[in-house]
């Protein structure tokens, strides 16, 4: 089946989507790779669940401080680069990101600058396994999202920061911190990315990877 994704916009915040209808069809890149999918696709390896530290809750993990997060719902990769933020679902269930957001931080504050922060549109479903995109740098950038096999692409006004480093995080629906990844200066070399390894792993620490949306992530 031919994937296409159609541009909704919701307040500050457009949503590529999967559809099969032919109105108002935004094309995504082209991609040059098989797709991956289910848990394989967030563990990055046949028969693992992705997440060894979560709960089996569906919604709720449990909170590790080395990789700062608290749901089967995770920051995976960050490209500063190319201006974007990967989640990717550790658990063996969907999970509805209505309501969430992801933000970069207050440089004065270190907080979630909220008035920036990109909110998911209700019913926005991650399934198991499944990766999505938020595309920041700004609604105006004109940039297209990068090509790769996830389920969504929401566009975010704040940018990340390739030269001072970045917080970003990851706020449910009740407006907790559930996830936080600090991006370093140290982190934005050529195309490199800032993933977790292993991939989809809540236990996983944050290295240097090769750009890889919507797909597993490989160490350099």
């Amino acid at each position: 089946m031919r994937r296409l994704f159609v541009l909704f916009t919701l307040a500050s915040v457009a949503v590529w989507a999967c559809s099969e209808s032919t109105d108002g069809l935004i094309p995504p890149a082209p991609t040059d790779g098989a797709s991956t999918d289910g848990a394989d696709a967030a563990s990055g390896s046949s028969g693992s669940s992705g997440s060894s530290g979560a709960s089996p809750d569906p919604d709720k993990g449990t909170f590790d401080a080395t990789t700062g997060s608290s749901s089967v719902v995770l920051i995976n990769e960050i490209s500063a680069s190319d201006d974007w933020i990967e989640l990717v679902n550790s658990s063996a269930t969907a999970v509805d990101l209505g309501g969430w957001k992801v933000a970069d931080s207050d440089k004065k504050t270190g907080k979630p600058k909220l008035d920036d922060a990109v909110t998911f549109p209700p019913n926005t479903k991650l399934p198991a396994g499944a990766y999505g995109l938020v595309r920041a740098g700004g609604l105006d950038s004109g940039e297209p999202c990068p090509a790769g096999d996830h389920v969504f692409c929401v566009l975010a006004e704040f940018g990340i920061s390739n030269k001072d480093g970045e917080s970003v995080f990851l706020l449910d629906a009740d407006g907790e911190i559930v996830g936080t990844v600090v991006y370093p200066p140290e982190a934005a070399s050529g195309g490199d990315t800032w993933g977790r390894i292993p991939n989809g792993d809540a236990n996983g620490a944050f290295e240097r990877t090769a750009a890889t949306p919507g797909a597993p992530n490989k160490a350099k």
